[in-house]
């Protein structure tokens, strides 16, 4: 629930005009409506997973091998179209890389310990 609240958090302050300014949130990470809509609905759907340990654990592994693949295509040059739609800067890659590589060690530790579950 907390990952699924802090993506909806940060994508409500993508929508304020003082906190956006220049296309960059808080000065520092790239922006577009492309990344607003991926933080709201990622956070709704990982407010929606936390109903389960099973959910929540399957949503931090996938989303968080999501976050990596972006992180690792902002490496990559692509095409201005495609920066265009989701900018990626130095900030938002590291940022992605290591938000997706926790997502999946806490998912993974979750799948393997879950509550409830004989060790």
């Amino acid at each position: 629930m907390l990952i699924g609240l802090l993506f909806l958090v940060l994508g409500a302050c993508e929508l304020i005009p003082g906190v956006t300014a220049d296309h960059r949130l808080f000065g520092v990470f790239a922006v577009s409506g492309a990344w607003t809509l991926v933080h709201l609905l990622t956070g709704a759907v990982a407010v929606f997973s936390s109903r389960s340990s099973a959910l929540a654990s399957r949503f931090l592994v996938a989303g968080g091998v999501l976050y990596v693949i972006l992180g690792i295509a902002g490496l990559l040059p692509l095409p201005d179209a495609v920066d265009d739609f989701m900018p990626m800067n130095t900030a938002g890659v590291c940022l992605a890389l290591g938000l997706g590589t926790a997502m999946v060690i806490l998912g993974a530790g979750w799948l393997r310990y879950a509550p409830g579950r004989e060790r």
